[in-house]
């Protein structure tokens, strides 16, 4: 099989760049590649689907700010005949609270989001505690709201994309164990483990926190690692007020959801590789007691579902690999390691390596200083606001 583009990799990353190609005259024909259509595993419908501007790079900022922008019209955009685009879009707010000696770069962050036009507010603990009654303050130094951000269901978001974009005329192909073929300067071909072989004048990798076993393939080294997280659902025995997306340095993060809440506490001991396995345990002996502290009517909770999903991180500066491999694999594009964000970045990257595919250049934003280069050279752009 032969097309003038292929993506590697359905979820949500590949799915955006496959409809923004769809979108741009000249992008010719366009071939998706994924491992499971089912997407038992793939990362995107196990996250908790956020999206905010609490960033403290401005590129972030702006895709972030882009990607609120565009899933606030996705389900008009993304409607196909016969199905509804809803995404469950809630723009609920996002609560970063500084708990852990962070106070001094969380303000610096917040400047940067200010001054970028973020509706931001810098909250002493006597503002929050008036904002929010539910949220104890003790060991809280300050916090930041982002009023205007939130969450979205990722599984609508990624079946949207994929929709929309199969209308416009691109090609989803079940393949398995994919590997790449390259011949001088360029990758030429990729085999799947059936024996089947794509061809194509470019090759996008786009395969979340398999992109690195991918990427060798043909011998290119992405510092790309998958990490597992657990995640929960769980209601609460009181009433709260409605709650933003809220996150802390001392690791907890969640959000309402339904008539519950969905979140966890990240095992950092635990060593980068896949994990599927869930340990409802450690609900009862770390998540628990860390809601009860910061929200003392959380006390009285009851688990109701737990799982676990990969994230695919960006070992070198935590963020992402996007763009050309200029100089070593002149038809290989890159869409790697968000850390956690992809779903949120998801618009801004597909528009731009759908530009700079098709125009050999990013239009919208300007995102070179994510490229591969800085890998090649050691040059971390790191990103500091990450809780």
């Amino acid at each position: 099989m032969k097309a003038d583009i292929i993506i590697v990799g359905g979820g949500i990353v590949g799915s955006s760049i496959a409809y923004h190609l769809s979108q741009l005259a000249g992008a010719g024909t366009v071939l998706l590649l994924e491992r499971d259509h089912t997407y038992t595993h793939a990362a995107t419908p196990l996250a908790n689907g956020g999206i905010r501007r609490l960033f403290s790079l401005p590129e972030n900022i702006q895709m972030a700010d882009f990607g609120l922008s565009f899933y606030q019209r996705f389900s008009k955009d993304m409607r196909v005949e016969g199905h509804s685009a809803d995404i469950g879009f809630r723009r609920q707010g996002y609560l970063f609270l500084s708990d852990n000696g962070g106070a001094a770069q969380m303000e610096e962050n917040f400047r940067m989001q200010e001054s970028m036009g973020v509706p931001v507010t810098l909250l002493n603990p006597t503002e929050l505690s008036r904002r929010f009654p539910s949220v104890k303050t003790t060991g809280v130094d300050l916090a930041v709201l982002s009023d205007q951000d939130g969450w979205i269901d990722p599984h609508a978001a990624l079946m949207g994309f994929r929709r929309k974009a199969i209308a416009s005329g691109v090609t989803y192909q079940e393949a398995e164990e994919i590997r790449l073929e390259k011949a001088g300067n360029a990758v030429r071909r990729a085999h799947d483990k059936d024996g089947a072989t794509f061809e194509a004048d470019v090759f996008i990798n786009a395969s979340g926190a398999w992109c690195a076993e991918l990427a060798q393939t043909v011998d290119l080294e992405l510092p790309v690692e998958p990490m597992s997280r657990e995640s929960y659902f769980f209601r609460c025995g009181e009433a709260v007020e409605p709650l933003p997306f809220i996150k802390t340095e001392t690791d907890l993060a969640f959000r309402p959801e339904g008539q519950g809440y969905v979140g966890g506490v990240p095992d950092w001991s635990e060593k980068p590789g896949w994990n599927f396995s869930v340990a409802p345990e450690r609900f009862n002996s770390v998540v628990w007691p860390a809601l009860a502290e910061r929200i003392p009517a959380m006390q009285s909770l009851k688990l109701e579902r737990s799982w676990r999903g990969h994230y695919a991180r960006s070992v070198l500066d935590y963020s992402p690999i996007l763009g050309p491999c200029h100089g070593v694999l002149d038809n290989f594009f890159l869409a790697n390691g968000f850390s956690g964000h992809g779903i949120m970045h998801a618009p801004a990257v597909g528009m731009g390596l759908a530009e700079y595919v098709v125009e050999g250049a990013y239009q919208t934003l300007g995102l070179d200083c994510f490229g591969y280069r800085r890998i090649l050279e050691n040059r971390p752009y790191r990103e500091k606001g990450i809780i």
